[in-house]
């Protein structure tokens, strides 16, 4: 069936696109909705997500309401139970207050739960608990307390391998999979590149003094080579450096990073000497990346080795991490540097 805006029933038009891989999310955000029930947000790092769960809300029955969202992975393990379901006075040392938790600040409206692969497992039982009973209890207190909240969820982590690892509880991914939305990559989007860097264009020069009007076509045309580990969060990073060097009105080939205006090359893969070397670590890969030139900064080098690891890991921090030997919170500190 031949997908078109003009057969959706909300507005999207703030959610860039024309491409059939992206007409498909519009059209599952549109099916989904006015539903109150829960749906899961997929895709690699900086597709989207949030805005998704933006549209969803602000298509829905709760949209007179404020969305409250959280990031799972931002808040340390021994404060996201109180964050979450709230805690009573004397809960625990420091427990000064009682504390109202985000499900009951969120009730009545939309409850984003971003990064859910990071959910600490012992607290997944009770968050399924929640979503099953709809009430809360809070740290410390005795009584379950109603709340009526719609939930969105979202992760750049293969659920199914999280639970096949014991990472995630089965009965709760079962919980959050029936409503689901996969965001495609932005190289699985090739078509929409264009039009999605004339949008951050227009943006960036309004939001700033810069008179920058135009995109010369050879850049569109590296655009179109390159692989966008960071995806469109990547794509706004480079048009709003582009536009604070570009000086004629025209951003040019030369106010892109090293990277981007370099051939793609892909990496290589293993030989059967070096996957034997390697048979602790069935996954690991010989990466070759073309920004080794002169010219180059140690930091872009850095940046090209994390993104790119970044995308052929499918956007899991966790195997990223593991993969390039650095802490998990060492590459977080380094995505949110980049605006990835």
């Amino acid at each position: 069936m031949l997908l078109s805006r003009e057969k959706l029933h909300g507005n999207y038009d703030h959610i860039i696109g024309e491409s059939p891989a992206h007409l498909k999310v519009l059209k599952r955000i549109d099916t989904f909705a006015k539903s109150d029930k829960i749906v899961l947000i997929s895709g690699e790092t900086g597709t989207g997500k949030e805005l998704v769960a933006r549209a969803l809300h602000a298509e829905s029955l709760y949209a007179m309401h404020r969305i409250v969202i959280v990031n799972c992975a931002e808040i340390a393990e021994n404060l996201i139970e109180s964050e979450l379901f709230g805690h009573e006075r004397g809960a625990f040392t420091g427990a000064d207050n009682q504390h109202i938790g985000l499900f009951e600040t969120a009730s009545g409206s939309t409850l984003f739960l971003d990064e859910i692969g990071e959910l600490p497992i012992r607290l997944q039982p009770k968050l399924l608990r929640v979503l099953q009973e709809n009430e809360i209890r809070r740290m410390g207190g005795t009584k379950q307390i109603p709340v009526k909240v719609r939930v969105l969820t979202a992760t750049n982590i293969d659920l199914i391998e999280a639970v096949a690892a014991g990472k995630f509880r089965r009965d709760l991914y079962e919980r959050l999979k029936s409503l689901h939305i996969q965001l495609p990559a932005l190289r699985e989007r090739r078509e929409d590149i264009p039009t999605l860097a004339r949008h951050f264009l227009k943006k960036e020069t309004n939001a700033s003094s810069r008179k920058v009007a135009n995109i010369n076509p050879e850049v569109l045309s590296l655009f179109d080579a390159y692989s966008w580990p960071g995806n469109i969060r990547e794509l706004e990073g480079i048009i709003g450096r582009a536009v604070l060097l570009a000086e004629d009105g025209e951003i040019l080939p030369h106010h892109l990073p090293q990277d981007l205006r370099t051939p793609q090359v892909d990496p290589l893969p293993l030989t059967d000497e070096t996957a034997s070397a390697n048979s602790n670590d069935a996954e690991r890969f010989v990466l070759c990346f073309p920004c080794f030139l002169m010219g180059t900064t140690l930091k872009e080098i850095e940046k090209s080795a994390i993104l790119t690891t970044l995308a052929r890991e499918n956007g899991n921090k966790s195997k990223t991490a593991k993969t390039l030997g650095i802490h998990r919170r060492t590459l977080h500190n380094k995505l949110r540097d980049y605006n990835a």
